[in-house]
């Protein structure tokens, strides 16, 4: 946005792959923007020539509203691609992430019973241990 500092004019370019949409206002003191069709009020359709300049006029501005439609919706489009794109990465990222906690969850289950069976392992160890003093006193009797 520009804004002409002896006249007050404030003007707004908008650059979209080369196609240029400019829009000014008629000054600072609450004027209101044109979008292109100022001097649409002093058309002058009293003859032939004239008649056919209005009509090319009218006719660029109808193409360039065209034209400017069109960058409108190429925007949109992609911006409704990108946006399903970021939809689907957040989801695969969430799957990701339930995938991996599952398996650590898997992970500390498998050392728990692991540690569990260890565990199981060494009271039978001492059990027998415990067990073969007793064994061998009992031979001399």
């Amino acid at each position: 946005m520009a804004i002409d500092p002896a006249t007050g004019q404030a003007s707004l370019k908008i650059d979209n792959s080369g196609a240029d949409l400019s829009l000014a206002t008629a000054g600072m003191d609450g004027g209101t923007a044109s979008g292109g069709l100022f001097g649409l009020g002093a058309i002058d359709v009293t003859t032939t020539e004239s008649s056919n300049a209005a009509l090319d006029n009218i006719e660029t501005m109808i193409q360039t509203s065209i034209d400017a439609a069109a960058a409108f919706g190429s925007t949109q489009g992609r911006i409704e691609t990108q946006s399903n794109f970021v939809g689907q990465l957040i989801d695969s990222l969430k799957s990701g992430i339930g995938t991996l906690v599952d398996a650590d969850m898997e992970e500390a289950s498998a050392r728990l019973q692991a540690l569990q069976v260890q565990q199981q392992l060494a009271t039978q160890s001492l059990s027998i241990a415990n067990q073969a003093p007793q064994s061998i006193l009992s031979l001399f009797r």
